[in-house]
């Protein structure tokens, strides 16, 4: 009893082990809070708490997948990866990492997310507009003998792609903004992560059609920081389906990507194209570097 009277806490009486434990069934948003109760508090949820809830939740996530940000390790091994807190802490809440945050992908929610951008090159006379009479872009099933396609990773199950078919330029994008995933500045700058972009697309034999897969990282204030184009030409790639892939290096002041993908046909003809583009993919790789195998006991 005269122990209990000098805290002012009961919670203080539990060992460690018992308080990380305790910790490891309170949501993310809580948990953080906990941080400002106490010195205590703050060492064992940084230490150890959000590692621990990260481990036991993994193989429960994402129909028992796990996290999509540790899909390249086993639970076990959550427990030793020398990351700081808050990088676990964006993993329990968003899960960025190692997955797509391209939305709607293959266009299995019609043209939503994406955004519609046109060439002013070519325009009717007057004030007649081409744009609100063609269709030039609509969504279509792939057929199922492209199996070899339809079968990668890449495509989640879907099977419907974007279908651009007017005579020149066309471009979608998409902006995804780091940020909305937990990716703040300061976990950037820690991991200084790649960013990997790719995108499967369809040409038949025209010769004449240019596409053109294209990832601009902005900073804070919207300017162009880095920039990186695949470019098909019509020369270079096999008629059907082809894969087209690159990535950035993160220096740490990026907060956004704008992924575009856009057709040329260089005769300005009026004949129509037949160019399809499916499964637009970016995605974060979570860097991993493990510590000292006993670093992460309690006691």
């Amino acid at each position: 009893m005269e122990a209990l009277k000098n805290h002012h806490q009961l919670f203080d009486l539990l060992p460690n082990e018992v308080i990380v434990n305790t910790f490891t069934f309170i949501d993310a948003d809580t948990l953080f809070d906990c941080r400002l109760v106490c010195k205590r508090w703050k060492e064992l949820i940084d230490e150890y708490a959000f590692q621990e809830k990260a481990a036991r939740e993994n193989e429960f996530m994402n129909d028992g997948r796990g996290y999509y940000s540790f899909s390249q390790i086993n639970s076990n091994d959550i427990r030793k990866l020398d990351l700081p807190w808050y990088v676990f802490y964006v993993i329990i809440k968003y899960d960025p990492f190692n997955r797509n945050l391209v939305k709607n992908h293959c266009g299995q929610g019609g043209l939503n997310h994406w955004g519609n951008i046109t060439n002013t090159l070519w325009s009717m006379p007057g004030d007649f507009d081409m744009f609100n009479f063609v269709d030039m872009s609509c969504i279509q099933q792939i057929p199922q003998d492209n199996r070899y396609v339809l079968s990668d990773p890449d495509f989640d199950g879907y099977t419907s792609c974007f279908v651009i078919d007017f005579q020149y330029l066309r471009t979608i994008d998409q902006q995804i903004i780091f940020k909305d995933y937990g990716l703040n500045e300061i976990v950037m700058k820690t991991l200084r992560p790649k960013i990997s972009f790719s995108a499967w697309y369809y040409r038949d034999n025209s010769q004449h059609i240019s596409y053109t897969l294209r990832a601009t990282v902005h900073s804070r204030t919207n300017e162009i920081i880095g920039l990186c184009d695949n470019v098909d030409t019509g020369l270079q790639r096999e008629f059907g389906w082809n894969k087209v892939s690159n990535s950035f290096e993160i220096q740490g002041d990026e907060t956004s990507l704008i992924l575009h993908h856009s057709i040329m046909d260089s005769r300005f003809s009026c004949s129509m194209t037949n160019f399809k583009m499916s499964c637009s993919v970016v995605k974060i790789p979570l860097p991993i570097k493990y510590k000292n195998v006993n670093s992460y006991m309690y006691i």
